[in-house]
């Protein structure tokens, strides 16, 4: 969030566009990828949708150049959206990865979880002062 709000003090939105394209554009790369990759690795999980494995790899043809392409010819954008990217990593190891945290680091997580969920009509019963119904 502290990125985004920074971002948007740039004040131009065609650079904002280009940031959140090419973060858009590498998580689907990715996402496919990962979807290459189980399938090659645990072939017999169940999968709903199960399409030619012809589909993701052309997909990741064009991807491939699409990036490169972005890389080349705007470094520094590409360069930026990686950072934004990156901004996540220490919410994640915080967050989900250190398992066994201080109780005031949970309780400080849980009320920023809660107050966000507030901000944004999300509200989940177990939240404390919630009414529950």
């Amino acid at each position: 969030c502290l990125a985004t709000l920074i971002i948007m003090l740039v004040g131009d939105t065609y650079t904002l566009i280009n940031y959140v394209s090419f973060i858009n554009y590498l998580c689907y790369g990715v996402t496919i990828m990962g979807l290459i990759v189980l399938r090659w690795r645990k072939p017999k999980i169940f999968r709903p949708i199960k399409v030619n494995l012809l589909i993701p790899i052309t997909y990741l043809a064009f991807w491939a150049f699409l990036l490169i392409f972005s890389l080349y010819s705007e470094p520094v954008v590409c360069g930026i959206g990686l950072i934004i990217i990156l901004t996540g990593v220490p919410v994640f190891f915080l967050g989900v990865y250190w398992r066994n945290k201080p109780k005031c680091v949970n309780r400080l997580i849980e009320s920023l979880t809660c107050w966000g969920q507030k901000l944004c009509f999300v509200v989940y019963p177990q939240c404390e002062g919630a009414e529950e119904e």
